[in-house]
């Protein structure tokens, strides 16, 4: 038995705050008590009562400025552990010091992730006008060449790994990444596999009607999850396919970009849905799941459609991705990173052939059970037990 606590901002939210949701009932029953620091807690969007105690942040959850509330609220509560999913507070090497409570960091993507994010901001700036302008090219991009971001990245990973008693990883060649980035053996290192959970449905029934709908769920961005890629793949197939049509769920600084490329393709059957807070049923009632993404961690919008009997394919982008679609044609669809012909092809096959997508759902289905939160939750227990005893 432990008194735990977490870090957000806000609550519920994407995917780090749905880990903490899936996990938060069989840490419990172990007899762990939790608390949850955050920022924005919206009650009314929770849709089920969850066995945690809110300590709400007077301040963004990174920032210093929370320090002393923290702090406080360490003490009063006897917090033994704090966990630090997805987000480095600021404040981390204090807590550190301070010698309060046990602390973890969990990296909730793929390792160096940041490179990839800090060029996308280059290349596609969210704001327009001369100032963005004269700060992309005279500032940001010679500082990128120059390698000043790759090196603050690297002082960053550095900071974590020595502020923490322990670092949360999704998979083990991310721990290796990271363990080898620090300079030390992975076996020897503070690196810990911490799996993302998904809510396990009941039976799901594969014989049920479907229709024939290709779906991306998720945001739209441009630096991680590249939804024009997908545009692409669907321009060269939808007119050998009349009966089918493509679902764009979500929302972000990509969608008026994308919508102009549907009408300046002239793209026929796209639609955009939106965002979607509970996307359970699309799922369920979609034929294909694609994601195009450049870099994923682990891809719940995977693991959550296979879960109900949707077939998946995602580009081959990480260790994440390659874990949940493995083996290939058999629980999933995997393509080499960016090669959108081959994306298209295999989308093809996967459209025309019934049988085949009926063996990857079901398959799929039985491949996201291994992402229980009974799994999750026992390694989350066996790292705290092992924390309370050192």
């Amino acid at each position: 038995m432990a008194n735990i606590s977490f870090l957000v901002d806000w609550f519920p939210g994407g995917g780090v705050e749905r880990v903490i949701m899936n996990l938060a009932q069989p840490l419990a029953e172990r007899g762990d008590k939790i608390y949850l620091f955050v920022h924005h807690l919206h009650r009314e969007k929770l849709s089920e009562e969850l066995p945690i105690e809110y300590l709400e942040l007077p301040y963004s959850a990174r920032s210093s400025k929370n320090y002393t509330f923290v702090t406080e609220a360490i003490r009063r509560n006897k917090i033994d552990i704090f966990f630090a999913p997805g987000r480095f507070p600021k404040y981390l090497p204090q807590l550190n010091k301070m010698g309060l409570c046990k602390l973890v960091y969990v990296l909730h993507g793929c390792p160096f992730y940041e490179k990839l994010e800090k060029w996308g901001q280059i290349i596609r700036p969210r704001k327009r006008g001369v100032v963005e302008w004269l700060n992309r090219y005279l500032i940001n991009y010679p500082k990128y060449k120059l390698g000043y971001y790759d090196r603050k990245m690297e002082r960053r990973y550095h900071t974590i790994y020595n502020a923490v008693d322990a670092y949360g990883v999704l998979f083990e060649e991310y721990g290796e990444m990271v363990a080898e980035e620090v300079g030390v053996p992975y076996k020897e290192s503070k690196c810990v596999v911490l799996q993302n959970p998904i809510q396990i449905s009941g039976d799901v029934e594969l014989d049920m009607p479907r229709q024939k709908r290709v779906l991306f769920v998720g945001r739209l961005s441009y630096w991680d999850k590249r939804i024009d890629r997908l545009l692409s793949a669907w321009k060269l197939v939808y007119r050998d396919f009349p009966d089918w049509r493509l679902s764009i769920v979500g929302e972000g600084s990509e969608r008026e970009a994308l919508e102009q490329f549907v009408r300046d393709n002239d793209l026929q059957r796209v639609e955009f849905l939106g965002f979607e807070p509970n996307p359970k049923q699309l799922y369920a009632t979609s034929e294909i799941l694609c994601l195009t993404s450049t870099i994923e961690g682990c891809p719940m919008v995977l693991l959550e459609a296979q879960m109900c009997g949707c077939a998946t394919m995602a580009f081959d982008c990480s260790s994440g991705v390659r874990e949940i679609l493995s083996p290939n044609w058999e629980s999933g669809v995997s393509v080499p990173n960016g090669d959108i012909v081959g994306y298209a092809e295999a989308l093809s096959r996967l459209m025309r052939d019934d049988a085949l997508r009926r063996k990857i759902q079901k398959n799929g289905v039985e491949n996201a059970k291994r992402f229980a939160p009974a799994k999750s939750a026992e390694q989350y227990h066996t790292l705290i037990e092992r924390l309370m005893r050192s």
